[in-house]
């Protein structure tokens, strides 16, 4: 059995591996090295955020609070399914208003050039400003000429806010939400271990400790209040088939660097003819699952952007920018390489924009291939579709969803699955407070979960060590994984033994009972 570990010293790499191809090898180098993860102490870093990060949760006087850290951002606690239902009734809501728009450039005759409207079902910033321009450009319309992309069209592409609803706005300091993204935390980081998963916001904040903690606190708060574990519960019986089925998104093989390959074939996505949260839950899922994918050597993906066909009627800002936020904000570091194949002169004018979005380390892993032969330099041509000039025949065809394929556990194994995970993340905890406990003003028992024991009520935390120590003497690790998480033994401080192949292997079994199969388990590619 493959266990997708990650192995540190390939996270920390932040060299491109295929930079000796490029012609400004030299200028790339000069960039990548002004912010080579090298600069800082790694293991200075993963303590101190690991305190800030107990900190700014647990003491009840923090020397700042979350919502301080977060000023300039306001979080909705609507879900994934909610936003879908209100994408519905806003879609309802404009449904007219787009006919007459669709009416009005038929009689006006004005169909020689594609044309694409900003704004639409699209999530979009609710600032006041951006809501002025929104108003002034309502029924505007762009040809697909990149240069009339203008100054007020790039205030709402550049802002990253979801549309927030003030009345449903969290209190981000609340005991209880607090205690929500700690539970998300270790959810999120059931696959590659929790320090693993610390470094990537680490390295990607060039080991500034503030920035990194702001930025793992934004991932968490999104994975909290928009669901992602719910979503991935629920998995594909909640998406439109057709986000599948039309296989503008697939995975297949791998490429030179052992890197799971996306295949993304632009001209399949037309955006408006569906919600584009329905394209956002089904990226998601997607993500979620190549994180089960990834291994210790290789804890990065390669994307293939097949641009043939492209037209303006393909380029949805409003995705784009989810998208960046998904590889620059949500999930970090996860990106190996981004080969764009046959780009039309038209999408360069619309790159000129998506760059300026880009953190220059994430622009350079980003390379525009002209020949689809040169894609051969990145992956082996019998791996390739015959679509991009491979000899390899392989044609995506999406096995629907079916019920039956999931495991469709008893809430009792459900239980004792999760009674297994909170013992083995109390474990972990207590090691973890063992190690900086003098370094922070919190108690222990604040940090531990309740354990349900047999079925009862949930116990008082006081009997967690009677619960655990009886635990452990009758209940051998089922999985074999690596030493650690990590994959790097040597690393001083980080929390690398026995615990956390315990933490590891209770999360598989309570995950595995709880996760909704998707198509790449149907077709053999996840380990469970």
């Amino acid at each position: 059995m493959i266990i997708p570990k990650v192995n540190i010293k390939n996270i920390l790499s932040s060299e491109s591996s295929n930079s000796e191809k490029t012609k400004d090898v030299s200028a790339k180098e000069q960039e990548k090295s002004s912010s080579s993860p090298k600069e800082f102490n790694k293991e200075e870093c993963l303590n101190n955020l690991w305190i800030e990060l107990i900190t700014i949760l647990f003491d009840e006087n923090p020397k700042t609070t979350i919502k301080e850290l977060m000023s300039s951002k306001k979080y909705s606690n609507q879900s994934y399914i909610e936003r879908s239902t209100t994408e519905e009734i806003r879609k309802k809501e404009n449904s007219e208003e787009s006919i007459s728009e669709v009416s009005e450039t038929s009689v006006s005759g004005s169909t020689k050039k594609s044309k694409f409207r900003i704004g639409g079902n699209h999530s979009r910033s609710n600032s006041a400003n951006n809501n002025n321009v929104q108003k002034k450009n309502a029924k505007k319309e762009l040809t697909n000429e990149p240069e009339n992309f203008t100054e007020e069209d790039e205030v709402i592409f550049n802002n990253s806010e979801d549309n927030v609803d003030t009345n449903a706005v969290i209190n981000l300091d609340s005991k209880e939400f607090k205690q929500k993204i700690w539970e998300c935390l270790f959810w999120s980081a059931g696959i590659e271990g929790l320090d693993t998963l610390l470094l990537r916001f680490i390295v990607a904040r060039k080991g500034k400790v503030n920035e990194a903690l702001k930025m793992l606190l934004n991932a968490l708060i999104w994975r909290v209040t928009y669901d992602i574990e719910g979503l991935c519960k629920k998995g594909e019986r909640i998406i439109a088939e057709e986000e599948f089925s039309c296989g503008k998104v697939y995975f297949y093989k791998f490429d030179k660097e052992g890197r799971f390959v996306t295949y993304i074939h632009v001209s399949k996505h037309i955006k408006e003819v569906r919600p584009q949260i329905e394209t956002e839950k089904m990226t998601i899922l997607s993500m979620e699952t190549v994180r089960l994918i990834l291994n210790k050597e290789t804890p990065t993906a390669c994307m293939v952007f097949d641009m043939s066909g492209f037209s303006m009627q393909n380029m949805d800002y409003g995705f784009i920018r989810f998208l960046l936020n998904c590889f620059q904000n949500y999930y970090p570091e996860m990106l190996g390489v981004a080969l764009i194949v046959g780009a039309p002169w038209i999408f360069h004018g619309c790159w000129k924009i998506i760059k300026q979005l880009l953190d220059p380390v994430v622009a350079n892993k980003v390379q525009f291939i002209k020949d689809k032969d040169e894609i051969k330099n990145y992956i082996d041509e019998s791996e390739i579709p015959e679509c991009l000039g491979g000899t390899n025949s392989y044609n995506f065809k999406y096995m629907p969803y079916n019920e039956e394929d999931d495991v469709n556990a008893s809430e009792e194994e459900i239980a004792v699955a999760k009674r297994n995970w909170d013992i083995a993340k109390n474990e972990y905890i207590k090691e973890i407070y063992e190690h900086y406990g003098s370094q922070i003003n919190v108690k222990l028992n604040d940090l531990l979960f309740k354990i349900n024991d047999k079925g009862n009520d949930c116990n008082e935390i006081k009997n967690i060590n009677d619960i655990i120590e009886n635990e452990n003497s009758n209940s051998p690790s089922s999985y074999s994984a690596p030493s650690s998480a990590s994959g790097d033994d040597s690393f001083g401080n980080s929390i690398i033994r026995q615990n956390e192949k315990n933490l590891y292997n209770a999360f598989v079994e309570y995950d595995k009972l709880t996760r909704s199969r998707t198509f790449y388990h149907r077709a053999g590619f996840t380990h469970y």
